[in-house]
Protein backbone atom coordinates (compact mmCIF):
# COMPACT_ATOMS: atom_id res chain seq x y z
CA UNK A 1 0.00 0.00 0.00
CA UNK A 2 1.40 3.39 -0.93
CA UNK A 3 1.81 5.87 1.89
CA UNK A 4 -1.49 7.70 2.15
CA UNK A 5 -1.65 11.41 2.49
CA UNK A 6 -3.04 12.82 5.74
CA UNK A 7 -6.79 13.17 5.67
CA UNK A 8 -7.31 10.35 3.16
CA UNK A 9 -9.92 7.67 3.79
CA UNK A 10 -9.07 3.99 3.96
CA UNK A 11 -9.57 2.28 0.61
CA UNK A 12 -9.21 -1.50 0.50
CA UNK A 13 -7.52 -2.66 -2.70
CA UNK A 14 -9.24 -6.06 -2.71
CA UNK A 15 -12.78 -4.79 -2.14
CA UNK A 16 -13.90 -6.28 -5.47
CA UNK A 17 -12.56 -9.69 -4.45
CA UNK A 18 -14.39 -9.42 -1.13
CA UNK A 19 -17.61 -8.55 -2.94
CA UNK A 20 -17.22 -11.50 -5.34
CA UNK A 21 -16.58 -13.88 -2.44
CA UNK A 22 -19.67 -12.53 -0.69
CA UNK A 23 -21.77 -13.15 -3.80
CA UNK A 24 -20.32 -16.65 -4.13
CA UNK A 25 -21.16 -17.37 -0.49
CA UNK A 26 -24.77 -16.22 -1.02
CA UNK A 27 -25.13 -18.49 -4.07
CA UNK A 28 -23.73 -21.43 -2.13
CA UNK A 29 -26.20 -20.69 0.69
CA UNK A 30 -29.06 -20.70 -1.82
CA UNK A 31 -27.87 -24.00 -3.29
CA UNK A 32 -27.58 -25.42 0.22
CA UNK A 33 -31.14 -24.34 0.99
CA UNK A 34 -32.33 -26.04 -2.23
CA UNK A 35 -30.47 -29.26 -1.37
CA UNK A 36 -31.87 -29.12 2.14
CA UNK A 37 -35.43 -28.75 0.83
CA UNK A 38 -34.85 -31.62 -1.59
CA UNK A 39 -33.56 -33.83 1.23
CA UNK A 40 -36.56 -33.00 3.44
CA UNK A 41 -38.96 -33.71 0.56
CA UNK A 42 -37.36 -37.10 -0.11
CA UNK A 43 -37.37 -37.93 3.59
CA UNK A 44 -41.05 -37.00 3.84
CA UNK A 45 -41.86 -39.25 0.88
CA UNK A 46 -39.96 -42.08 2.57
CA UNK A 47 -41.93 -41.61 5.78
CA UNK A 48 -45.19 -41.53 3.81
CA UNK A 49 -44.37 -44.78 1.98
CA UNK A 50 -43.24 -46.39 5.23
CA UNK A 51 -46.53 -45.42 6.92
CA UNK A 52 -48.58 -46.71 3.98
CA UNK A 53 -46.67 -50.00 4.00
CA UNK A 54 -47.18 -50.39 7.74
CA UNK A 55 -50.92 -49.74 7.33
CA UNK A 56 -51.25 -52.29 4.55
CA UNK A 57 -49.31 -54.87 6.54
CA UNK A 58 -51.66 -54.31 9.47
CA UNK A 59 -54.67 -54.74 7.18
CA UNK A 60 -53.24 -58.06 5.92
CA UNK A 61 -52.62 -59.23 9.49
CA UNK A 62 -56.20 -58.36 10.40
CA UNK A 63 -57.48 -60.45 7.48
CA UNK A 64 -55.47 -63.44 8.76
CA UNK A 65 -56.69 -62.89 12.33
CA UNK A 66 -60.37 -62.88 11.33
CA UNK A 67 -60.22 -66.55 10.57
CA UNK A 68 -60.85 -68.52 7.40
CA UNK A 69 -59.98 -66.67 4.21
CA UNK A 70 -62.88 -66.63 1.75
CA UNK A 71 -61.05 -65.06 -1.20
CA UNK A 72 -57.40 -66.04 -1.39
CA UNK A 73 -56.91 -63.96 -4.55
CA UNK A 74 -57.45 -60.76 -2.53
CA UNK A 75 -54.75 -61.86 -0.09
CA UNK A 76 -52.35 -62.49 -2.98
CA UNK A 77 -53.11 -59.06 -4.44
CA UNK A 78 -52.48 -57.43 -1.06
CA UNK A 79 -49.22 -59.34 -0.74
CA UNK A 80 -48.20 -58.24 -4.25
CA UNK A 81 -49.09 -54.66 -3.33
CA UNK A 82 -46.93 -54.97 -0.21
CA UNK A 83 -44.04 -56.16 -2.37
CA UNK A 84 -44.50 -53.12 -4.61
CA UNK A 85 -44.54 -50.86 -1.55
CA UNK A 86 -41.39 -52.56 -0.27
CA UNK A 87 -39.63 -51.90 -3.59
CA UNK A 88 -40.87 -48.30 -3.58
CA UNK A 89 -39.59 -47.89 -0.03
CA UNK A 90 -36.17 -49.27 -0.96
CA UNK A 91 -36.00 -46.93 -3.96
CA UNK A 92 -37.02 -44.01 -1.77
CA UNK A 93 -34.40 -44.89 0.84
CA UNK A 94 -31.79 -44.78 -1.94
CA UNK A 95 -33.10 -41.37 -3.02
CA UNK A 96 -32.90 -40.12 0.59
CA UNK A 97 -29.32 -41.37 0.88
CA UNK A 98 -28.43 -39.65 -2.40
CA UNK A 99 -30.11 -36.41 -1.30
CA UNK A 100 -28.24 -36.60 2.01
CA UNK A 101 -24.94 -37.08 0.19
CA UNK A 102 -25.70 -34.10 -2.07
CA UNK A 103 -26.60 -32.03 0.98
CA UNK A 104 -23.31 -32.83 2.70
CA UNK A 105 -21.32 -32.05 -0.46
CA UNK A 106 -23.09 -28.71 -0.72
CA UNK A 107 -22.45 -28.05 2.96
CA UNK A 108 -18.74 -28.59 2.35
CA UNK A 109 -18.80 -26.15 -0.59
CA UNK A 110 -20.66 -23.60 1.54
CA UNK A 111 -18.15 -23.93 4.38
CA UNK A 112 -15.28 -23.51 1.90
CA UNK A 113 -16.81 -20.35 0.41
CA UNK A 114 -17.39 -18.96 3.91
CA UNK A 115 -13.74 -19.62 4.77
CA UNK A 116 -12.58 -17.87 1.60
CA UNK A 117 -14.66 -14.82 2.43
CA UNK A 118 -13.48 -14.82 6.05
CA UNK A 119 -9.84 -14.86 4.88
CA UNK A 120 -10.40 -11.72 2.80
CA UNK A 121 -12.29 -10.05 5.67
CA UNK A 122 -9.38 -10.77 8.05
CA UNK A 123 -6.97 -9.38 5.47
CA UNK A 124 -9.08 -6.24 5.20
CA UNK A 125 -9.10 -5.83 8.99
CA UNK A 126 -5.33 -6.23 9.09
CA UNK A 127 -4.87 -3.65 6.33
CA UNK A 128 -7.22 -1.27 8.15
CA UNK A 129 -5.19 -1.64 11.34
CA UNK A 130 -2.00 -0.95 9.37
CA UNK A 131 -3.64 2.11 7.85
CA UNK A 132 -4.71 3.40 11.27
CA UNK A 133 -1.19 2.91 12.67
CA UNK A 134 0.29 4.69 9.68
CA UNK A 135 -2.16 7.57 10.06
CA UNK A 136 -1.41 7.76 13.80
CA UNK A 137 2.32 7.90 13.03
CA UNK A 138 1.77 10.63 10.43
CA UNK A 139 -0.34 12.59 12.91
CA UNK A 140 2.30 12.20 15.63
CA UNK A 141 4.99 13.31 13.19
CA UNK A 142 2.91 16.31 12.18
CA UNK A 143 2.27 17.27 15.81
CA UNK A 144 5.98 16.89 16.58
CA UNK A 145 6.81 19.23 13.71
CA UNK A 146 4.29 21.79 14.96
CA UNK A 147 5.69 21.56 18.50
CA UNK A 148 9.26 21.92 17.20
CA UNK A 149 8.35 24.94 15.08
CA UNK A 150 6.48 26.52 17.96
CA UNK A 151 9.42 25.92 20.30
CA UNK A 152 11.82 27.48 17.79
CA UNK A 153 9.45 30.40 17.24
CA UNK A 154 9.15 31.05 21.02
CA UNK A 155 12.92 30.70 21.38
CA UNK A 156 13.56 33.55 18.97
CA UNK A 157 12.93 36.94 20.60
Amino acid sequence: MAAPKPGKKFKYDLEAVLKVRGIKEKKEQEKFADKSREYLTQKQKEDQIRAEKKGKEEELRNVFRKGPISNFEKVLRRKAHLDVLKDDLNDQVDKVIEASKNLEEQRARLVESMKEKKIIEKHKERKLDEFKKLMDNLEAKFLDEIATQRFEHEKKP
